[in-house]
């Protein structure tokens, strides 16, 4: 009799999987075959440019997409619809002042020739997320999948046809980018029935402070975890030239193949941890371990097979000839940063599980600080592997700073429990 439910709880779980799978295989995928193509330059241009367009997407998606999703879950079928129409026009608000922000990226690069291109697949991601994300809202994951294999996938496949005629250059890699998303976004728009389906007032005022009020401490928090590796480019590039951040994203490339990992957990946790919640802090504490623990053994693995031959890795992912196949050491210092990362990650995705976003936030602005404070004079004195070394300061203090807070959200829990006999759960949330 059970059978049923377990086959859609299973359905629930794999289908976002998936979905993420995809995102992150097309995301690898790209990155790969662009710095196996491009000149060791241009893919520290582009490297430098999707650091900006991540920093934006985080923005929009803190005040944007995550709001969205929050909202249309405690809301009526009819303030859903409006919610996600709302969220539409919202960012096509918010991608003016980022698209400008783009203009200024390339002036100060010197590289105005790929301003268009650039802005363009930065409209037709955002736009292609924005239904994406009202999917999900609904839990269509599996909806959106078709979606992903265009956008995530078909662009490898435009690239390696593009290769082959020899006519891959950065610009045509963006436009290509745009092309996959746009027609991502047209199939998912259709999908979710979104502008047919209601033609009410959006109330879009209130709704944007409603936005903004859910948003905000999401927004710290997430801009000061993106700026804690972005200013580490951003210094490299003033300090060493436009080739060495693209060296740094080449290692990263490497680590990053955990991502499916970290972003899945950091998708589950909060979701488990929420609904332990209610028996209180120790409790959803208790929950969130075992997804936690398990990852953290399949992370040590993989990191400790890299770090024991991190040349052979580099060597078949970039080629035994490539200028990328010589980073032995600053990869060896990325496989430490990251384990010290997952676990900051995982502590940081349990703050948002039982609503303590400012925890989270205050954790990752420290980590951020110390990424601006070390990367300068650590990249003076070492170079690249300085760099690295400084992205391992900044996650040490994440993960001190984390644990210390949650130390003490569990220790206030527990003098609440002593002095009153109210349930811990009910506790008013810090």
């Amino acid at each position: 009799m059970a059978r049923p439910g377990l086959a859609a709880s299973a359905g629930r779980i794999l289908w976002p999987v998936v979905d993420q799978g995809i995102a992150s295989l097309g995301g690898f995928l790209l990155t790969i075959a662009l710095a196996r193509t491009l000149a060791p330059n241009e893919y520290g241009n582009f490297a430098l440019f999707l650091g900006v367009q991540m920093l934006l997407y985080t923005a929009i998606s803190s005040l944007v997409f995550y709001p969205m999703s929050v909202l249309s879950n405690v809301s009526s079928a009819e303030r859903s619809v409006q919610l996600m129409r709302a969220s539409l026009a919202l960012l096509l608000f918010l991608c003016v002042p980022a698209m400008a922000c783009l203009c200024l990226v390339g002036v100060l690069l010197g590289r105005t020739d790929v301003i268009l291109p650039v802005v363009t697949y930065f409209l037709a991601w955002q736009v292609q997320e924005t239904f994406r994300r009202c999917l999900f809202a609904e839990l269509r994951f599996a909806a959106a999948v078709p979606g992903e294999i265009i956008s995530y996938l078909g662009q490898i496949l435009i690239l390696l046809w593009l290769y082959r005629q020899d006519g891959l250059t950065l610009a045509s890699a963006l436009y290509a980018m745009a092309a996959t998303s746009g027609l991502a976004a047209i199939l998912q728009a259709f999908q979710s029935g979104l502008i047919s389906r209601c033609r009410a007032d959006l109330d879009l005022r209130n709704i944007a402070g409603s936005f903004f009020a859910l948003g905000r401490w999401s927004l710290a928090g997430n801009l000061a975890a993106a700026l804690r590796l972005q200013a580490v480019f951003w210094f490299l590039a003033a300090l060493s030239g436009n080739v060495v951040p693209g060296l740094l994203l080449a290692c990263i490339n490497i680590v990053n193949i955990l991502n499916p990992l970290i972003i899945g957990l950091s998708n589950v946790i909060p979701q488990v941890t929420a609904r332990a919640h209610l028996r209180g802090k120790i409790e959803a504490l208790r929950a969130a371990r075992p997804f936690a623990l398990s990852g953290l053994l399949m992370a040590i693995v993989f990191l400790a097979v890299v770090a024991a031959a991190p040349e052979r890795v580099l060597s078949a992912i970039y080629g035994s000839g490539s200028v990328y196949a010589d980073l032995a050491t600053p990869v060896r210092l990325l496989t430490v940063g990251a384990v010290i990362s997952y676990i900051a990650d995982m502590i940081c995705s349990y703050f948002h599980g039982v609503s303590a976003v400012r925890q989270a936030m205050i954790a990752n602005m420290a980590g951020m600080i110390a990424s601006v404070v070390t990367a300068a004079p650590l990249i003076i004195g070492f170079g690249l592997s300085g760099a690295c070394i400084a992205l391992g300061i900044a996650n040490a203090v994440r993960v001190l700073v984390s644990s210390l807070l949650l130390h003490r959200l569990v220790a206030d829990e527990l003098s609440s429990a002593e002095r009153s006999p109210i349930e811990p759960g009910i506790a008013a949330v810090p």
